[in-house]
């Protein structure tokens, strides 16, 4: 950008830091099942939303589950995406226009291997 008061600042909408951490826990069970339990975290950092570095978010945290049960030739899970239904926004434009993320989203797989 041409105007030098930016030079320095942080880059509208990228984050300086994220982490991301997982862990997977699998458990045989009789009967030749397993189980498993899968936790994953997301911070993302502090996001700007103009060159100018006036406006921003907070940084924000979400956590996702995922617990399931495997059989032979057949998995069943249910999930949780933004568990905790963590409210933000992912996205800011200069008038006022925001995107507001994902709530909390949830289901069910069944997969079956042939």
């Amino acid at each position: 950008m041409a105007d030098p008061k930016v030079i320095g600042n942080q880059a509208p909408l990228v984050s300086r830091t994220t982490l991301n951490v997982g862990a997977q826990y699998r458990q045989p069970l009789p009967d030749d099942l397993s189980g498993t339990m899968r936790l994953d975290f997301q911070q993302i950092g502090r996001t700007w939303w103009d060159p100018y570095n006036v406006t921003s978010r907070d940084p924000v945290s979400l956590v996702d589950v995922r617990m399931g049960l495997e059989g032979g030739k057949w998995a069943l899970s249910a999930w949780s995406k933004n568990l905790f239904d963590k409210k933000y926004n992912t996205e800011f434009s200069p008038g006022g226009f925001l995107w507001k993320a994902l709530p909390r989203l949830y289901g069910v797989d069944l997969s079956y291997r042939f």
